[in-house]
């Protein structure tokens, strides 16, 4: 049984991508660039900063592009950015069942805590790890590293979740269990312990049976 979770953030906790996309291909207007929206999507998928670097390389872009975007995306409005269905109540419940909650992501601790407290959510964490802390970036496991010595966490018991590779890479390193959210089936690769398409699946992962569907023996 999985008692502590480390969740990533966006795209796995809250459904960022739809405003992210378009805030990223807004910001490459600026600097004169059109770009497809599957495009921008793809390389976000791998991640923001790698999404930043390949599009600054592709066009030759000044130094700016992936601050630019931050700025803008720090102050979307909240309902623009809303958690996946279920993401509160599943936090909630593995916190009911004597578990921890930790976040670990590359968005500012401002970013996250303000989505997180206009949803209601913010007590639910036992601590947000975020660029703010300066941990080196994933798949690097630093930050995990980080959450596990702290509190004395049972390598065993812990599992991380993320919806891109460097989230499983950064699980692996770390030598914990790793989960792939991956809905829509847009990753057909991945070396995680687990995939799921939807947060309901995860109690069943945790075996953290209670109202969720799929919940039972993790081995059907």
């Amino acid at each position: 049984m999985f008692e502590y979770v480390i969740w990533d953030f966006g795209g796995t906790l809250f459904d960022t991508y739809p405003a992210a996309t378009r805030v990223f291909k807004e910001v490459l207007s600026k600097f004169g660039v059109t770009a497809k929206e599957e495009e921008i999507l793809e390389k976000l998928k791998e991640s923001t900063f790698k999404a930043a670097t390949y599009f600054s390389n592709k066009y030759r872009l000044k130094e700016g592009l992936i601050e630019k975007f931050y700025t803008i995306e720090n102050h979307l409005e909240p309902d623009k950015q809303p958690p996946f269905k279920s993401a509160r109540e599943v936090c909630l419940q593995i916190n009911r069942n004597g578990g921890n909650n930790f976040l670990f992501s590359h968005r500012s601790n401002y970013s996250m805590t303000k989505l997180l407290s206009y949803y209601k959510m913010v007590d639910l964490f036992s601590e947000i790890v975020s660029s703010d802390n300066g941990f080196a970036r994933k798949p690097d496991p630093q930050a995990i590293m980080y959450i596990i010595d702290k509190y004395d966490l049972d390598h065993e018991k812990v599992i991380t979740i993320g919806d891109r590779e460097i989230d499983i890479e950064s699980g692996r390193r770390a030598g914990i269990a790793t989960c792939l959210f991956n809905p829509g089936d847009f990753i057909t690769s991945t070396r995680a312990d687990y995939v799921i398409d939807s947060l309901e699946q995860l109690p069943a992962i945790l075996q953290v049976c209670n109202r969720f569907k799929g919940c039972g023996d993790t081995n059907d």
